[in-house]
């Protein structure tokens, strides 16, 4: 097995359905995956070159296919035996199936190009598809349109310009519920009540990703799980509260948009 983008969505879409499912089996699968990539560096760089590149949002074409050779050129220091075991070694004991990409064909297409670009031996003979596929990648990053999360807690200029001007605002007339109780818990609450503002706030992140993982592409459905692993790791801190309400509160805003 070559293509380790294939690889991968196989194992997401089992943590997918281990979510939904509440099995245990899947998710015992996607922990050894995670485990065989942390101990194979060419493993783990393949990981990162496929997020890379599927994530990539760009629009100058210079920039871009620079971005996509520098980025294959990170494979250049195994050989193809190496990248090829370490593929097979990961892929066993996992049932390939056409089904993988679920009908998106754009993901499938980008994997199947990806691969080749790390797979194929540079020469006279190949030179000609190589262009074509780089080109490909570039037409999938220029038309990447899709919603990006990469930093999943981060606070955006936006909402902390609101929360500053509605909160001097002594009639709040303008201020939608959320937006109140969001006020109102920094500036009024105990500890108590803030630390169940701020868990109830997680378990509505939670739910709105729970359902989103169901429908969402390879590429969101990686960043939705990355953001559920960083909810699920956090814990109230009383001195970082204000910061990390804010945090979580445009992290469900940017989910419901």
């Amino acid at each position: 097995m070559k293509n380790f983008g294939f690889i991968k969505t196989i194992y997401n879409n089992m943590l997918s359905e281990a979510i939904s499912d509440k099995t245990i089996n899947g998710k015992k699968h996607f922990k050894t995956y995670l485990k065989k990539l942390k101990e194979s560096e060419v493993l783990k760089t393949q990981f990162l070159i496929y997020k890379n590149i599927e994530n990539k949002i760009e629009e100058n074409e210079t920039r871009i296919i620079e971005y996509i050779k520098e980025n294959i050129s990170l494979m250049d220091k195994f050989s193809k035996k190496q990248i090829l075991d370490s593929n097979k070694r990961l892929a066993k004991g996992v049932a390939l199936t056409l089904e993988t990409y679920k009908n998106n064909e754009v993901i499938m297409k980008l994997h199947k190009n990806i691969s080749y670009l790390i797979n194929t031996h540079k020469s006279a003979k190949t030179i000609d598809t190589i262009f074509e596929t780089i080109s490909e990648i570039s037409d999938y990053i220029k038309n990447n349109t899709k919603k990006k999360i990469t930093e999943p807690l981060g606070v955006s200029n936006d909402i902390l310009t609101s929360i500053v001007v509605e909160k001097y605002n002594e009639k709040y007339k303008d201020l939608s519920e959320s937006s109140k109780k969001l006020i109102n818990t920094i500036l009024e609450s105990t500890q108590p009540e803030k630390t169940e503002f701020f868990k109830s706030i997680i378990k509505d992140c939670l739910g709105i990703i729970n359902e989103q993982i169901i429908d969402a592409d390879m590429s969101l459905k990686e960043s939705l799980l990355s953001v559920k692993e960083n909810l699920l790791n956090r814990v109230f801190n009383e001195s970082t509260f204000e910061v990390d309400i804010l945090k979580m509160f445009q992290l469900k805003k940017d989910l419901n948009d």
